[in-house]
C-alpha cells in the first residue's frame, strides 16, 4: 500500500517562517493523523530541515511572490503517489486530519470562509481579481490527478491573478470544497475551538507572533 504523504513548504520569501515552522507542523500532523504517513517539505533550504522530515529542493518562481512556488506540490518531477494532503505553514492542527484525507474528491480544497462577504469586482492591493471559492491552506488530492496546476502555468497567471486560490478556482478539475466550519480563522475564532474544527488558519497574526501574544498559543503551536 502506497503510504499517504504530507508536504508543506518552506522557502525564502515574504514572510518570515522559519525551521520551527516545520517542526511544529510536523509535530501537529503526528498528534492528529491515526495513519502511517511520510512527512516532506519542499524548501530551498534541505539542510536546514529538522529529524523526521525529508526534504525535496526547490527555487521560488522568479518574478512571483514566494507563494505561487507551493504550485511544485502538482509537479510530476517531484515523483509523488498516492493519497497528498498539503498544510500552510501559519497553520495549526487542532482535530483530527483523517477527515480532510478521506474526502471522497479527487482534489478537496477548503472553501473560502470569506466567500459570502466577497464584494463585486473585488481585488487585492495590485489590482489583480480575487476568486472567493478556495482557501489553499489545507488540500488533499490523489498524485497525479492534478499535474496540470503545474504544467500549464505560466509566471504571467501570478501578474493577472492575485494568488494561487485563483489559479484553483480557474483551473482545477474534478474539486469539491471542503466544509469551511473545518477551518476557522484566528483572527475570527478563539479557544475553545469548534467541534468541527480541524486546522485553524493563523494567517493574522502569524504563529510566532501569536506565540508570544497568546500563552494558549504557544502552549498549543509549541506541544511536544
Amino acid at each position: 500500500m502506497t503510504p499517504l504523504t504530507v508536504v508543506c513548504l518552506f522557502v525564502r520569501g515574504e514572510y518570515p517562517y522559519t525551521v520551527e515552522y516545520v517542526q511544529r507542523l510536523r509535530e501537529g500532523v503526528s498528534r492528529h493523523l491515526s495513519r502511517p504517513h511520510r512527512f516532506v517539505c519542499l524548501t530551498d533550504q534541505p539542510e536546514a530541515m529538522p529529524p523526521g522530515v525529508e526534504s525535496i529542493r526547490v527555487a521560488p518562481f522568479p518574478g512571483c511572490i514566494a507563494l505561487w512556488t507551493k504550485l511544485q506540490i502538482f509537479n510530476p518531477a517531484q515523483g509523488f503517489t498516492g493519497r497528498m494532503l498539503y498544510l500552510d505553514l501559519d497553520t495549526l492542527v487542532v482535530g483530527p486530519l483523517d477527515p480532510i484525507v478521506d474526502m471522497p474528491a479527487e482534489l478537496a480544497l477548503g472553501t473560502d470562509e470569506l466567500r459570502n462577504e466577497r464584494q463585486p469586482g473585488e481585488v487585492d492591493r495590485f489590482g489583480r481579481p480575487i476568486l472567493r471559492q478556495y482557501q489553499g491552506s489545507v488540500i488533499a488530492w490523489d498524485a497525479g490527478t492534478q499535474d496540470h496546476l503545474f504544467t500549464e502555468w505560466t509566471p504571467d497567471v501570478a501578474q493577472v491573478w492575485s494568488t494561487d486560490q485563483e489559479w484553483y478556482a480557474l483551473t482545477a478539475r474534478g474539486a469539491l470544497g471542503m466544509p469551511y466550519a473545518w477551518f476557522p480563522r484566528i483572527s475570527r475564532v478563539q479557544p475553545p475551538w469548534p467541534a468541527a474544527a480541524k486546522v485553524v488558519l493563523v494567517k493574522k497574526p502569524k504563529p510566532h507572533i501569536a506565540a508570544d501574544r497568546w500563552p494558549w498559543f504557544n502552549e498549543q503551536w509549541r506541544a511536544a
